[in-house]
């Protein structure tokens, strides 16, 4: 199995989201992550079941939150890094500089 490790960007991505949601409805938050931890163990188990996006970047959408977590696969060093945790409405270009 893969290990998963966040960027710093990704968890800043991560961070801002849970304060935003935290400020709504704290119950959101908790919604919200539990979606991620859902969705992070499926991109453990089969990573390779994901389209490419740009390059070597892949990515697998939220269905409950509209997100897409966007990630990389190292085969030799089994390691999955997660890059970016973006808004479906926001411009591409943010993941694609990372």
């Amino acid at each position: 199995m893969y290990k998963i490790v966040f960027q710093p960007l990704a968890l800043k991505d991560i961070q801002e989201i849970v304060d935003y949601y935290d400020v709504i409805n704290p119950k959101i938050t908790d919604a919200f992550i539990e979606e991620l931890e859902n969705k992070t163990k499926i991109i453990q188990q089969t990573p390779l079941s994901f389209p490419k996006k740009l390059g070597d970047v892949r990515a697998l959408y939220m269905k409950i939150f509209r997100y897409g977590v966007y990630f990389k696969i190292y085969s030799k060093e089994k390691r999955i890094t997660i890059i970016a945790v973006i808004h479906t409405s926001r411009n591409s270009k943010i993941w694609q500089k990372r």
